[in-house]
């Protein structure tokens, strides 16, 4: 089966689009994030409301690639019978660059349209990677926002 993948090709140094993946997570996917994502063996957690995943960096290589594999997942979405589906996929990131700027192929390697949740994923994918292009482009990208507890 196909496992979900996209390109996005940027004005960019290998560099920068290393550190928007390492470091700059919360400024393209999801602001409700704790740990580390810059080194191999690091660590962190991430949300989407009740949304819930722990990836671990098995693979960092500078300005090259970059391999995160889920360790937790919780997919709060009512029709899953599995919840946990993510569980043991890897998200691989490989950074090319050449005279037209550096190329980001984005492979999560385990989701394809076998997964009951593929078609929502494979949506969100596509949006997130949109934020992460934007983000390299403009310096603004959409990522999920945390709700802000409002106290009186």
């Amino acid at each position: 089966m196909n496992n979900y993948q996209k390109s996005i090709t940027v004005n960019k140094s290998a560099d920068e689009v290393y550190a928007a993946i390492t470091r700059h997570i919360a400024d393209w996917w999801s602001d409700d994030l704790n740990g580390t994502a810059a080194r191999t063996g690091d660590q962190y957690d991430i949300a989407f409301g009740k949304t819930k995943k722990t990836f671990s960096i098995i693979e960092a290589v500078p300005n090259n690639r970059v391999v995160w594999r889920c360790d937790k997942a919780h997919i709060d979405m009512a029709a899953l019978t599995n919840k946990a589906e993510w569980v043991g996929t890897k998200l691989i990131w490989t950074i090319s660059v050449d005279n037209q700027g550096a190329t980001l192929i984005f492979l999560h390697e385990g989701l394809n349209p076998g997964f009951e949740c593929y078609n929502v994923c494979e949506a969100g994918w596509d949006y997130f990677i949109d934020s992460l292009h934007a983000f390299l482009t403009t310096g603004s990208g959409t990522p999920y926002r945390k709700q802000q507890v409002v106290s009186n």
